[in-house]
């Protein structure tokens, strides 16, 4: 049997394998690169096998990386729930959510949460829909909500439900620009967040197109975005569900009085690699609850 002589490099092997990035494994570990590199290096002169191989977005397991990783992984969960039984400590499990999520579905909701998982520690983070791209929330969260076609490398996405859109801007705004149909989106000032995608393909299924010259604003996140077209800087779009407060209060109208299909959804997002922890399953599991729940109430019935 092959003995390993320094347990700090299986945390710092298991923390390379979680970020495949050396940069956030010795952000994550206190530590630095070359110290990372070094222990990295000795495991895999100690084991006479490669674990990682360099790739265009960093690091990813090689097949005897990948078999060590879910090893290392299930033996720190033992330990930790070893330490955490002694400690008589909960298990904690970290989702990141999307604010414009947490605070018109899951902030309601947190309650049953609760109740149903009375033995888990669960903290909700704030993401900027970056997740997906290793920021911070990704180095320090179990899974999260994103917005999104899916798609994403190294991610295993599901999607919750299916979503539809709708174009909204302030009743001042609608009566200051004419705004009837579908067309006259091209002499609004769009606001949008991340990317025009939505927009575009919201024109291409209206016939039309984007102007060369077409006003916008980009907005640091959806609540900005809604304040914004609510106090008239321009016209939105956003899921439909997510504004119908606004729209049955009057702060905003639906200029075009219709809703409109998209690619775009949100979806439960966990990292390729290491399995989650029993604690994030059940968390996961929870989620992915509620979504059916949702799914039942906007799918027609036969």
């Amino acid at each position: 049997m092959v003995r390993i002589r320094n347990l700090n490099s299986i945390h710092v092997f298991d923390s390379v394998a979680r970020f495949g990035s050396v940069t956030k494994a010795a952000q994550h570990c206190g530590s630095t690169q070359s110290s990372v590199s070094y222990h990295i290096k000795k495991l895999e002169t100690d084991l006479g096998v490669a674990l990682f191989r360099r790739n265009a977005h960093g690091l990813e397991l090689t097949e005897d990386g990948a078999l060590l990783a879910s090893h290392v992984d299930a033996g720190l969960q033992q330990i930790g729930a070893g330490i955490a039984l002694v400690a008589r400590r909960r298990p904690e499990v970290r989702v990141a959510l999307v604010p414009m999520f947490a605070s018109r579905f899951i902030s309601a909701r947190i309650g049953d949460l609760r109740q149903s998982l009375p033995d888990v520690d669960v903290t909700l983070l704030n993401h900027n829909n970056t997740f997906v791209n290793f920021s911070d929330p990704h180095a320090f969260a179990d899974f999260g909500i994103q917005w999104g076609t899916g798609g994403w490398p190294k991610f295993e996405a599901e999607k919750l439900w299916d979503e539809r859109l709708v174009a909204v801007c302030s009743p001042g705004y609608q009566a200051m620009l004419s705004l009837s149909e579908p067309q006259d989106v091209q002499r609004c000032t769009l606001l949008h967040v991340d990317d025009k995608r939505m927009w575009a393909e919201w024109m291409k299924d209206c016939g039309t197109v984007l102007r060369p010259d077409q006003p916008s604003m980009m907005l640091e996140d959806r609540h900005f975005q809604l304040s914004s077209t609510i106090n008239g800087l321009g016209i939105s779009l956003f899921a439909e569900w997510l504004v119908q407060g606004e729209l049955e209060a009057g702060s905003l109208v639906n200029p075009f009085g219709k809703s409109y299909s998209t690619q775009f959804s949100y979806h439960l997002v966990s990292p390729n690699g290491p399995p989650l922890s029993a604690g994030a399953r059940r968390v996961r599991e929870w989620f992915l609850g509620l979504a059916a729940e949702k799914r039942r109430l906007i799918e027609p019935t036969e």
